[in-house]
This record gives structure tokens, sequence and C-alpha cells, in this order.
């Protein structure tokens, strides 16, 4: 009699076991996305911030090196943010001048991304998250929690933190040197239109 009460306590813990695993959430696996973040590259990024909706193009050049040119909304449109060592410039039709107050929250929002960024671009393998068939990589920036969204072939699809209420969506990912040569010669020629 006690051999079949230890029985059936053995497959009632064994079943109830089967469904606790069995109703655990889907994904969370681990997941790797190819490295393409440690070179130049260039993508179409979209910015929803709080009372801001943005467009333009992110460009990386390397490491601590960045460029986004705004495209919308009217207030921004032709605007250039050059990221350079901690350093932020800004720039319309090659004139120099302080950052807008109209880009102070993006200029905010970047800065955190390409410190997320040129830190994954260190390492040889970036892992994260599986979640609908991309790579979540979630991370802390003082304090201030993100989530970065990868392609599983390691282009960027999205960058997020509540805290700043702010999201990025990208596309049209082209990485290559053809990338930092193109806008290098765009600035210059900006900078020697300028001076002239």
């Amino acid at each position: 009699m006690k051999r079949n009460r230890y029985a059936v306590l053995g497959l009632a813990l064994a079943g109830s076991m089967a469904v606790f695993v069995g109703c655990s959430k889907p994904g969370g696996e681990d997941a790797s996305a190819a490295q393409k973040l440690g070179g130049s590259f260039t993508t179409e990024m979209t910015l929803d911030m709080e009372d801001l909706q943005a467009a333009g193009t992110l460009s990386r050049m390397g490491n601590g090196v960045w460029s986004v040119s705004f495209g919308e909304p009217s207030t921004l449109a032709g605007v250039v943010l050059d990221f350079c060592d901690g350093e932020v410039t800004a720039s319309y039709k090659g004139l120099a001048f302080s950052v807008p107050q109209t880009a102070m929250p993006a200029k905010s929002v970047l800065g955190n991304l390409i410190q997320v960024v040129d830190s994954l671009a260190q390492q040889e393998e970036i892992t994260g998250e599986a979640s609908d068939g991309y790579v979540l990589v979630e991370g802390d920036l003082e304090g201030n929690p993100y989530i970065l969204k990868l392609t599983k072939s390691g282009e960027l699809a999205g960058f997020e933190m509540d805290n700043l209420d702010a999201t990025l969506g990208f596309e049209q990912f082209q990485s290559g040197a053809s990338v930092a040569t193109a806008t290098t010669a765009v600035t210059e020629v900006e900078t020697e239109m300028s001076a002239e």
C-alpha cells in the first residue's frame, strides 16, 4: 500500500513538473547576432520620443564617430548632428551652430544609442534573447534600462529607453567602407562651401 502511495505521489510530481515546463513563456532562449556593428554603416532612422517624431539617416564612421542627418520634422530638416568622442556639434547646410533646443531630446537618446553600439562593436559575439526572429540585447546605462533590437544577421532594428520614453526604428542598413567615404566626402564638401 505504501508503495502505491509513493508511486502515485511520484507520478503527480512528474505531471506537475511537466505542466510547469509546458507553461513556461515562449521565446526567452539565448540567441546571437552576426557582428556588423564594428565597422562603418548607415541606416534610415525614425525616432518617437514624447512629443517629438523625427526621421533621418544615422551613420557610423568608426568608434565614437557618428553623424545624424534629419529629414523630418520641418523644424529639424537639414540639421546634422555630428558625434565625435563624446562631443556633439550641429550644422545646417555646412554652417555650424549650437545644438538647437528642438534637437536636445534626440541628442540625448542618440548619445545613449551610440554608447551601447560602440560598446557592442568591441565584442566578438553579440548575444541576447530571441524574440520574434530578432535578438534583443538588454542592458543598463547609468541606471537607465535599454533594449537594443538586432536582426540575426547583425543589423540594427530598434532601440528603446523607457525612462526617456524613446523608441528608435531602423531600416535599410548598409555596412562597409564606402559608407564612411561617402559621408566624409559630403562633410568635406559642406565645409568647403561654408568657407567660401
